[in-house]
C-alpha cells in the first residue's frame, strides 16, 4: 500500500484495488505540477472512502461533498457529529457514533473517540490495521492551565488510549498528532500512544509547517519499537508493505 501526507492531518491510503483518504483539509501539488486529489485522486477508477473524524475546519473541508460530481464511486463515512454540519440528511453519507461499526465487501472501520470534537477511527483491511487519531490526544496544555486540569485532559486521553487497545494491542500503521503548540511537552500524548500500542509505522500529523519539532518524535517512537515515517513536505509518499 502507498501513504501519502496531503497536509495537516490528512493522509491518502491507496490499497490498488481502492483508495481512502482522512480529514482533508487542502490539496497538495505532485512533482509533475499537479495536485494529487483534485487532479490525481478523484480521476483515478478505484474506488474512493472519503472519511472525517469531525467537524473542525482544519479536518473538515465541505469541498469533499462535491468531489461525487466527478466521481460517482465513492464511500463517504463520518464521525456523528458531523451530523448537522452536512445537514444530516445527506442519505450518501454513513455516520458513526463511538463504538458503531461500518463493514463491507472490502473493509471493516469501527469508531473511536476523542479528547476534542468528533472521533477517531480504526480501519482494517486484509488483517492490516490502520489508526486515523483525528484530534484524540493528550492535549495537557501544562504550561498555560493549572496542574489539576491538565491532569484531567490527561487522564481523559488515558481513557480513551485504554478503550482502543482493548480493541487493538498492535497497530500496523498510526497517524496520530504531534504538535508543538502544546509546549515543551508537546509529544507527550504520541509517546504515550506507541508506549500502550505496539505500532509498526507512526506517521505525524496537525503540527501545521513545523516539520523539524515533529520528526523530533522519531527517537522514542523507534525506542518503543515503531518505524517512524519522517515527513518534509505536502505530497510526500512511502510504499509499505
Amino acid at each position: 500500500m502507498r501513504v501519502t501526507y496531503i497536509y495537516h492531518s490528512c493522509y491518502l491510503i491507496e490499497f490498488g484495488s481502492f483508495s481512502v483518504i482522512f480529514d482533508y483539509y487542502k490539496d497538495a501539488p505532485r512533482d509533475d505540477g499537479t495536485a494529487w486529489i483534485n487532479d490525481y485522486l478523484l480521476g483515478k477508477d478505484e474506488d474512493l472512502y472519503v472519511l472525517c473524524t469531525h467537524s473542525h475546519s482544519d479536518h473538515f473541508n465541505p469541498e469533499i461533498l462535491s468531489w461525487r460530481e466527478q466521481k460517482k464511486n465513492i464511500t463517504y463515512i463520518f464521525s456523528h457529529e458531523l451530523f448537522s454540519s452536512v445537514k444530516g440528511a445527506d442519505a450518501d453519507v454513513v455516520y458513526l457514533r463511538k463504538g458503531e461499526v461500518y463493514r463491507d465487501h472490502r473493509i471493516w472501520l469501527k469508531a473511536f473517540g476523542s479528547t476534542d470534537e468528533g472521533g477517531s477511527f480504526l480501519l482494517e483491511w486484509n488483517n492490516v490495521r490502520i489508526f486515523h487519531a483525528g484530534d484524540l490526544n493528550n492535549w495537557h496544555w501544562n504550561e498555560e492551565v493549572g496542574k489539576e486540569e491538565a491532569l484531567t485532559h490527561e487522564n481523559n486521553f488515558l481513557c480513551e488510549l485504554e478503550l482502543l487497545a482493548e480493541q487493538s494491542d498492535r497497530l500496523d500503521l498510526v497517524m496520530f498528532p504531534v504538535d508543538p503548540r502544546l509546549g515543551r511537552d508537546y509529544m507527550r500524548g504520541a509517546a504515550q500512544f506507541v508506549t500502550r500500542i505496539q505500532t509498526r509505522y507512526f506517521l505525524p500529523m496537525h503540527f501545521g509547517e513545523q516539520y523539524e519539532k515533529a520528526n523530533l518524535f522519531s527517537e522514542e517512537a523507534e525506542r518503543n519499537g515503531a518505524i517512524y515515517l519522517p515527513l518534509t513536505q505536502p505530497g510526500q509518499s512511502y510504499e509499505l508493505d
